[in-house]
């Protein structure tokens, strides 16, 4: 199959019969004062003709603007994070290049690939709950605004979520059901915002009901497939020990528990009931749908993109921002407990941690 050829400014020269130079001049915006009314014309006129486009980067270099953003990110499998790459393109606009930067130190521990993607150079930085080693990387390479990772050690603007009220939402609409004894299905990464979704909730469990969750987390990598084979290793353990509820760090999680408990025979909210944190599209139209504090990735992304373009701009770097809300979403995965609760929390099999 044959390509198309790539229309080149010495193509648009050609047939506009003016120097390349001139053709840059004009593209670029700089002809003003220096080349005629008819030469843009002509020029103009050629570029419609052929479907020129100018090379973003080729000018970035040519001219030592730098325009490009790039987007950290631990993982693509999980929905949660193309919600925040639209938020940052829609906060960012027309005027910016995104670059997106895959950093998971699980699968990809090379130091040097972030060197490698970051060669070409950028104008800014959006880091998505970056580890503390990612964001001493990053210092002084360009301005960096973090994401959802709360108390960064560095000083960067930061853009993050009021998780204590929707962490403190959750515990309490569970215990308002009756629910007593809780169990967690917790990410298998210590990223600081997983910590404090679960030791918030479990702050409020015991200062509200006077115990924690019910037993140890359990944790696994934020996949459906991994969230499955989790939940149906753990389930005989967790109804020994009376569990009624099940808490999961991200909605992703939630999706592999239903899926399982469905395929085990596990009633939700009958039997168990599920609540989870993120509130992706998703969770509205699972079976049943998801109760799940809202946190919205699209919006994370447009305020991170906005403080950033600002930052880029010479605003200063005031890392006080605002929190976004974190809101309980209450849908049919959650109801009052149908069986007499297990062993108390004091016990053997249901202690807590």
């Amino acid at each position: 199959m044959r390509t198309a050829k790539r229309i080149t400014a010495a193509d648009v020269a050609r047939l506009a019969r003016v120097s390349t130079a001139t053709v840059s001049l004009i593209v670029n915006g700089k002809s003003d004062g220096r080349v005629s009314a008819g030469t843009r014309d002509r020029v103009l006129a050629a570029v419609d003709e052929l479907g020129y486009r100018v090379d973003a980067v080729a000018r970035e270099l040519a001219t030592g603007r730098r325009h490009g953003v790039g987007l950290i990110v631990p993982d693509l499998a999980n929905p949660y994070f193309s919600q925040l790459t639209q938020g940052v393109a829609a906060g960012l606009g027309a005027g910016h290049r995104l670059s997106l930067i895959i950093a998971d130190p699980v699968r990809d521990p090379d130091p040097g690939s972030l060197d490698r993607i970051l060669a070409g150079g950028v104008a800014g930085i959006l880091a998505e709950a970056p580890a503390a080693d990612l964001i001493r990387e990053l210092d002084g390479r360009a301005p960096v605004v973090v994401l959802d990772r709360p108390s960064p050690e560095a000083d960067h603007p930061y853009v993050g979520f009021a998780l204590d009220d929707g962490a403190r939402a959750l515990a309490d609409h569970l215990l308002e059901l009756g629910h007593t004894r809780i169990g967690y299905l917790d990410a298998d990464i210590g990223a600081p915002t997983f910590e404090v979704r679960r030791s918030r909730m479990e702050r409020r469990l015991r200062e509200t009901a006077g115990h924690g969750f019910t037993g140890p987390a359990v944790r696994c990598r934020t996949e459906i497939d991994a969230a499955a084979e989790a939940f149906a290793a753990r389930w005989d353990a967790w109804r020994a020990a009376g569990v009624t509820a099940l808490v999961c760090a991200a909605d992703v999680h939630a999706y592999g528990v239903l899926r399982a408990a469905g395929r085990l025979g596990v009633a939700v909210p009958g039997e168990l009931s599920v609540a989870a944190f993120d509130d992706l599209p998703f969770s509205a139209v699972t079976g049943p749908p998801l109760t799940t504090v809202r946190l919205s990735a699209f919006d994370l992304g447009v305020r991170a993109a906005e403080l950033l373009v600002g930052v880029m701009g010479g605003r200063p770097m005031d890392a006080a921002v605002p929190l976004l809300p974190a809101t309980l979403r209450v849908r049919g995965s959650t109801a009052p407990p149908r069986r007499p609760p297990g062993p108390g929390p004091g016990s053997a099999s249901g202690g807590g941690r």
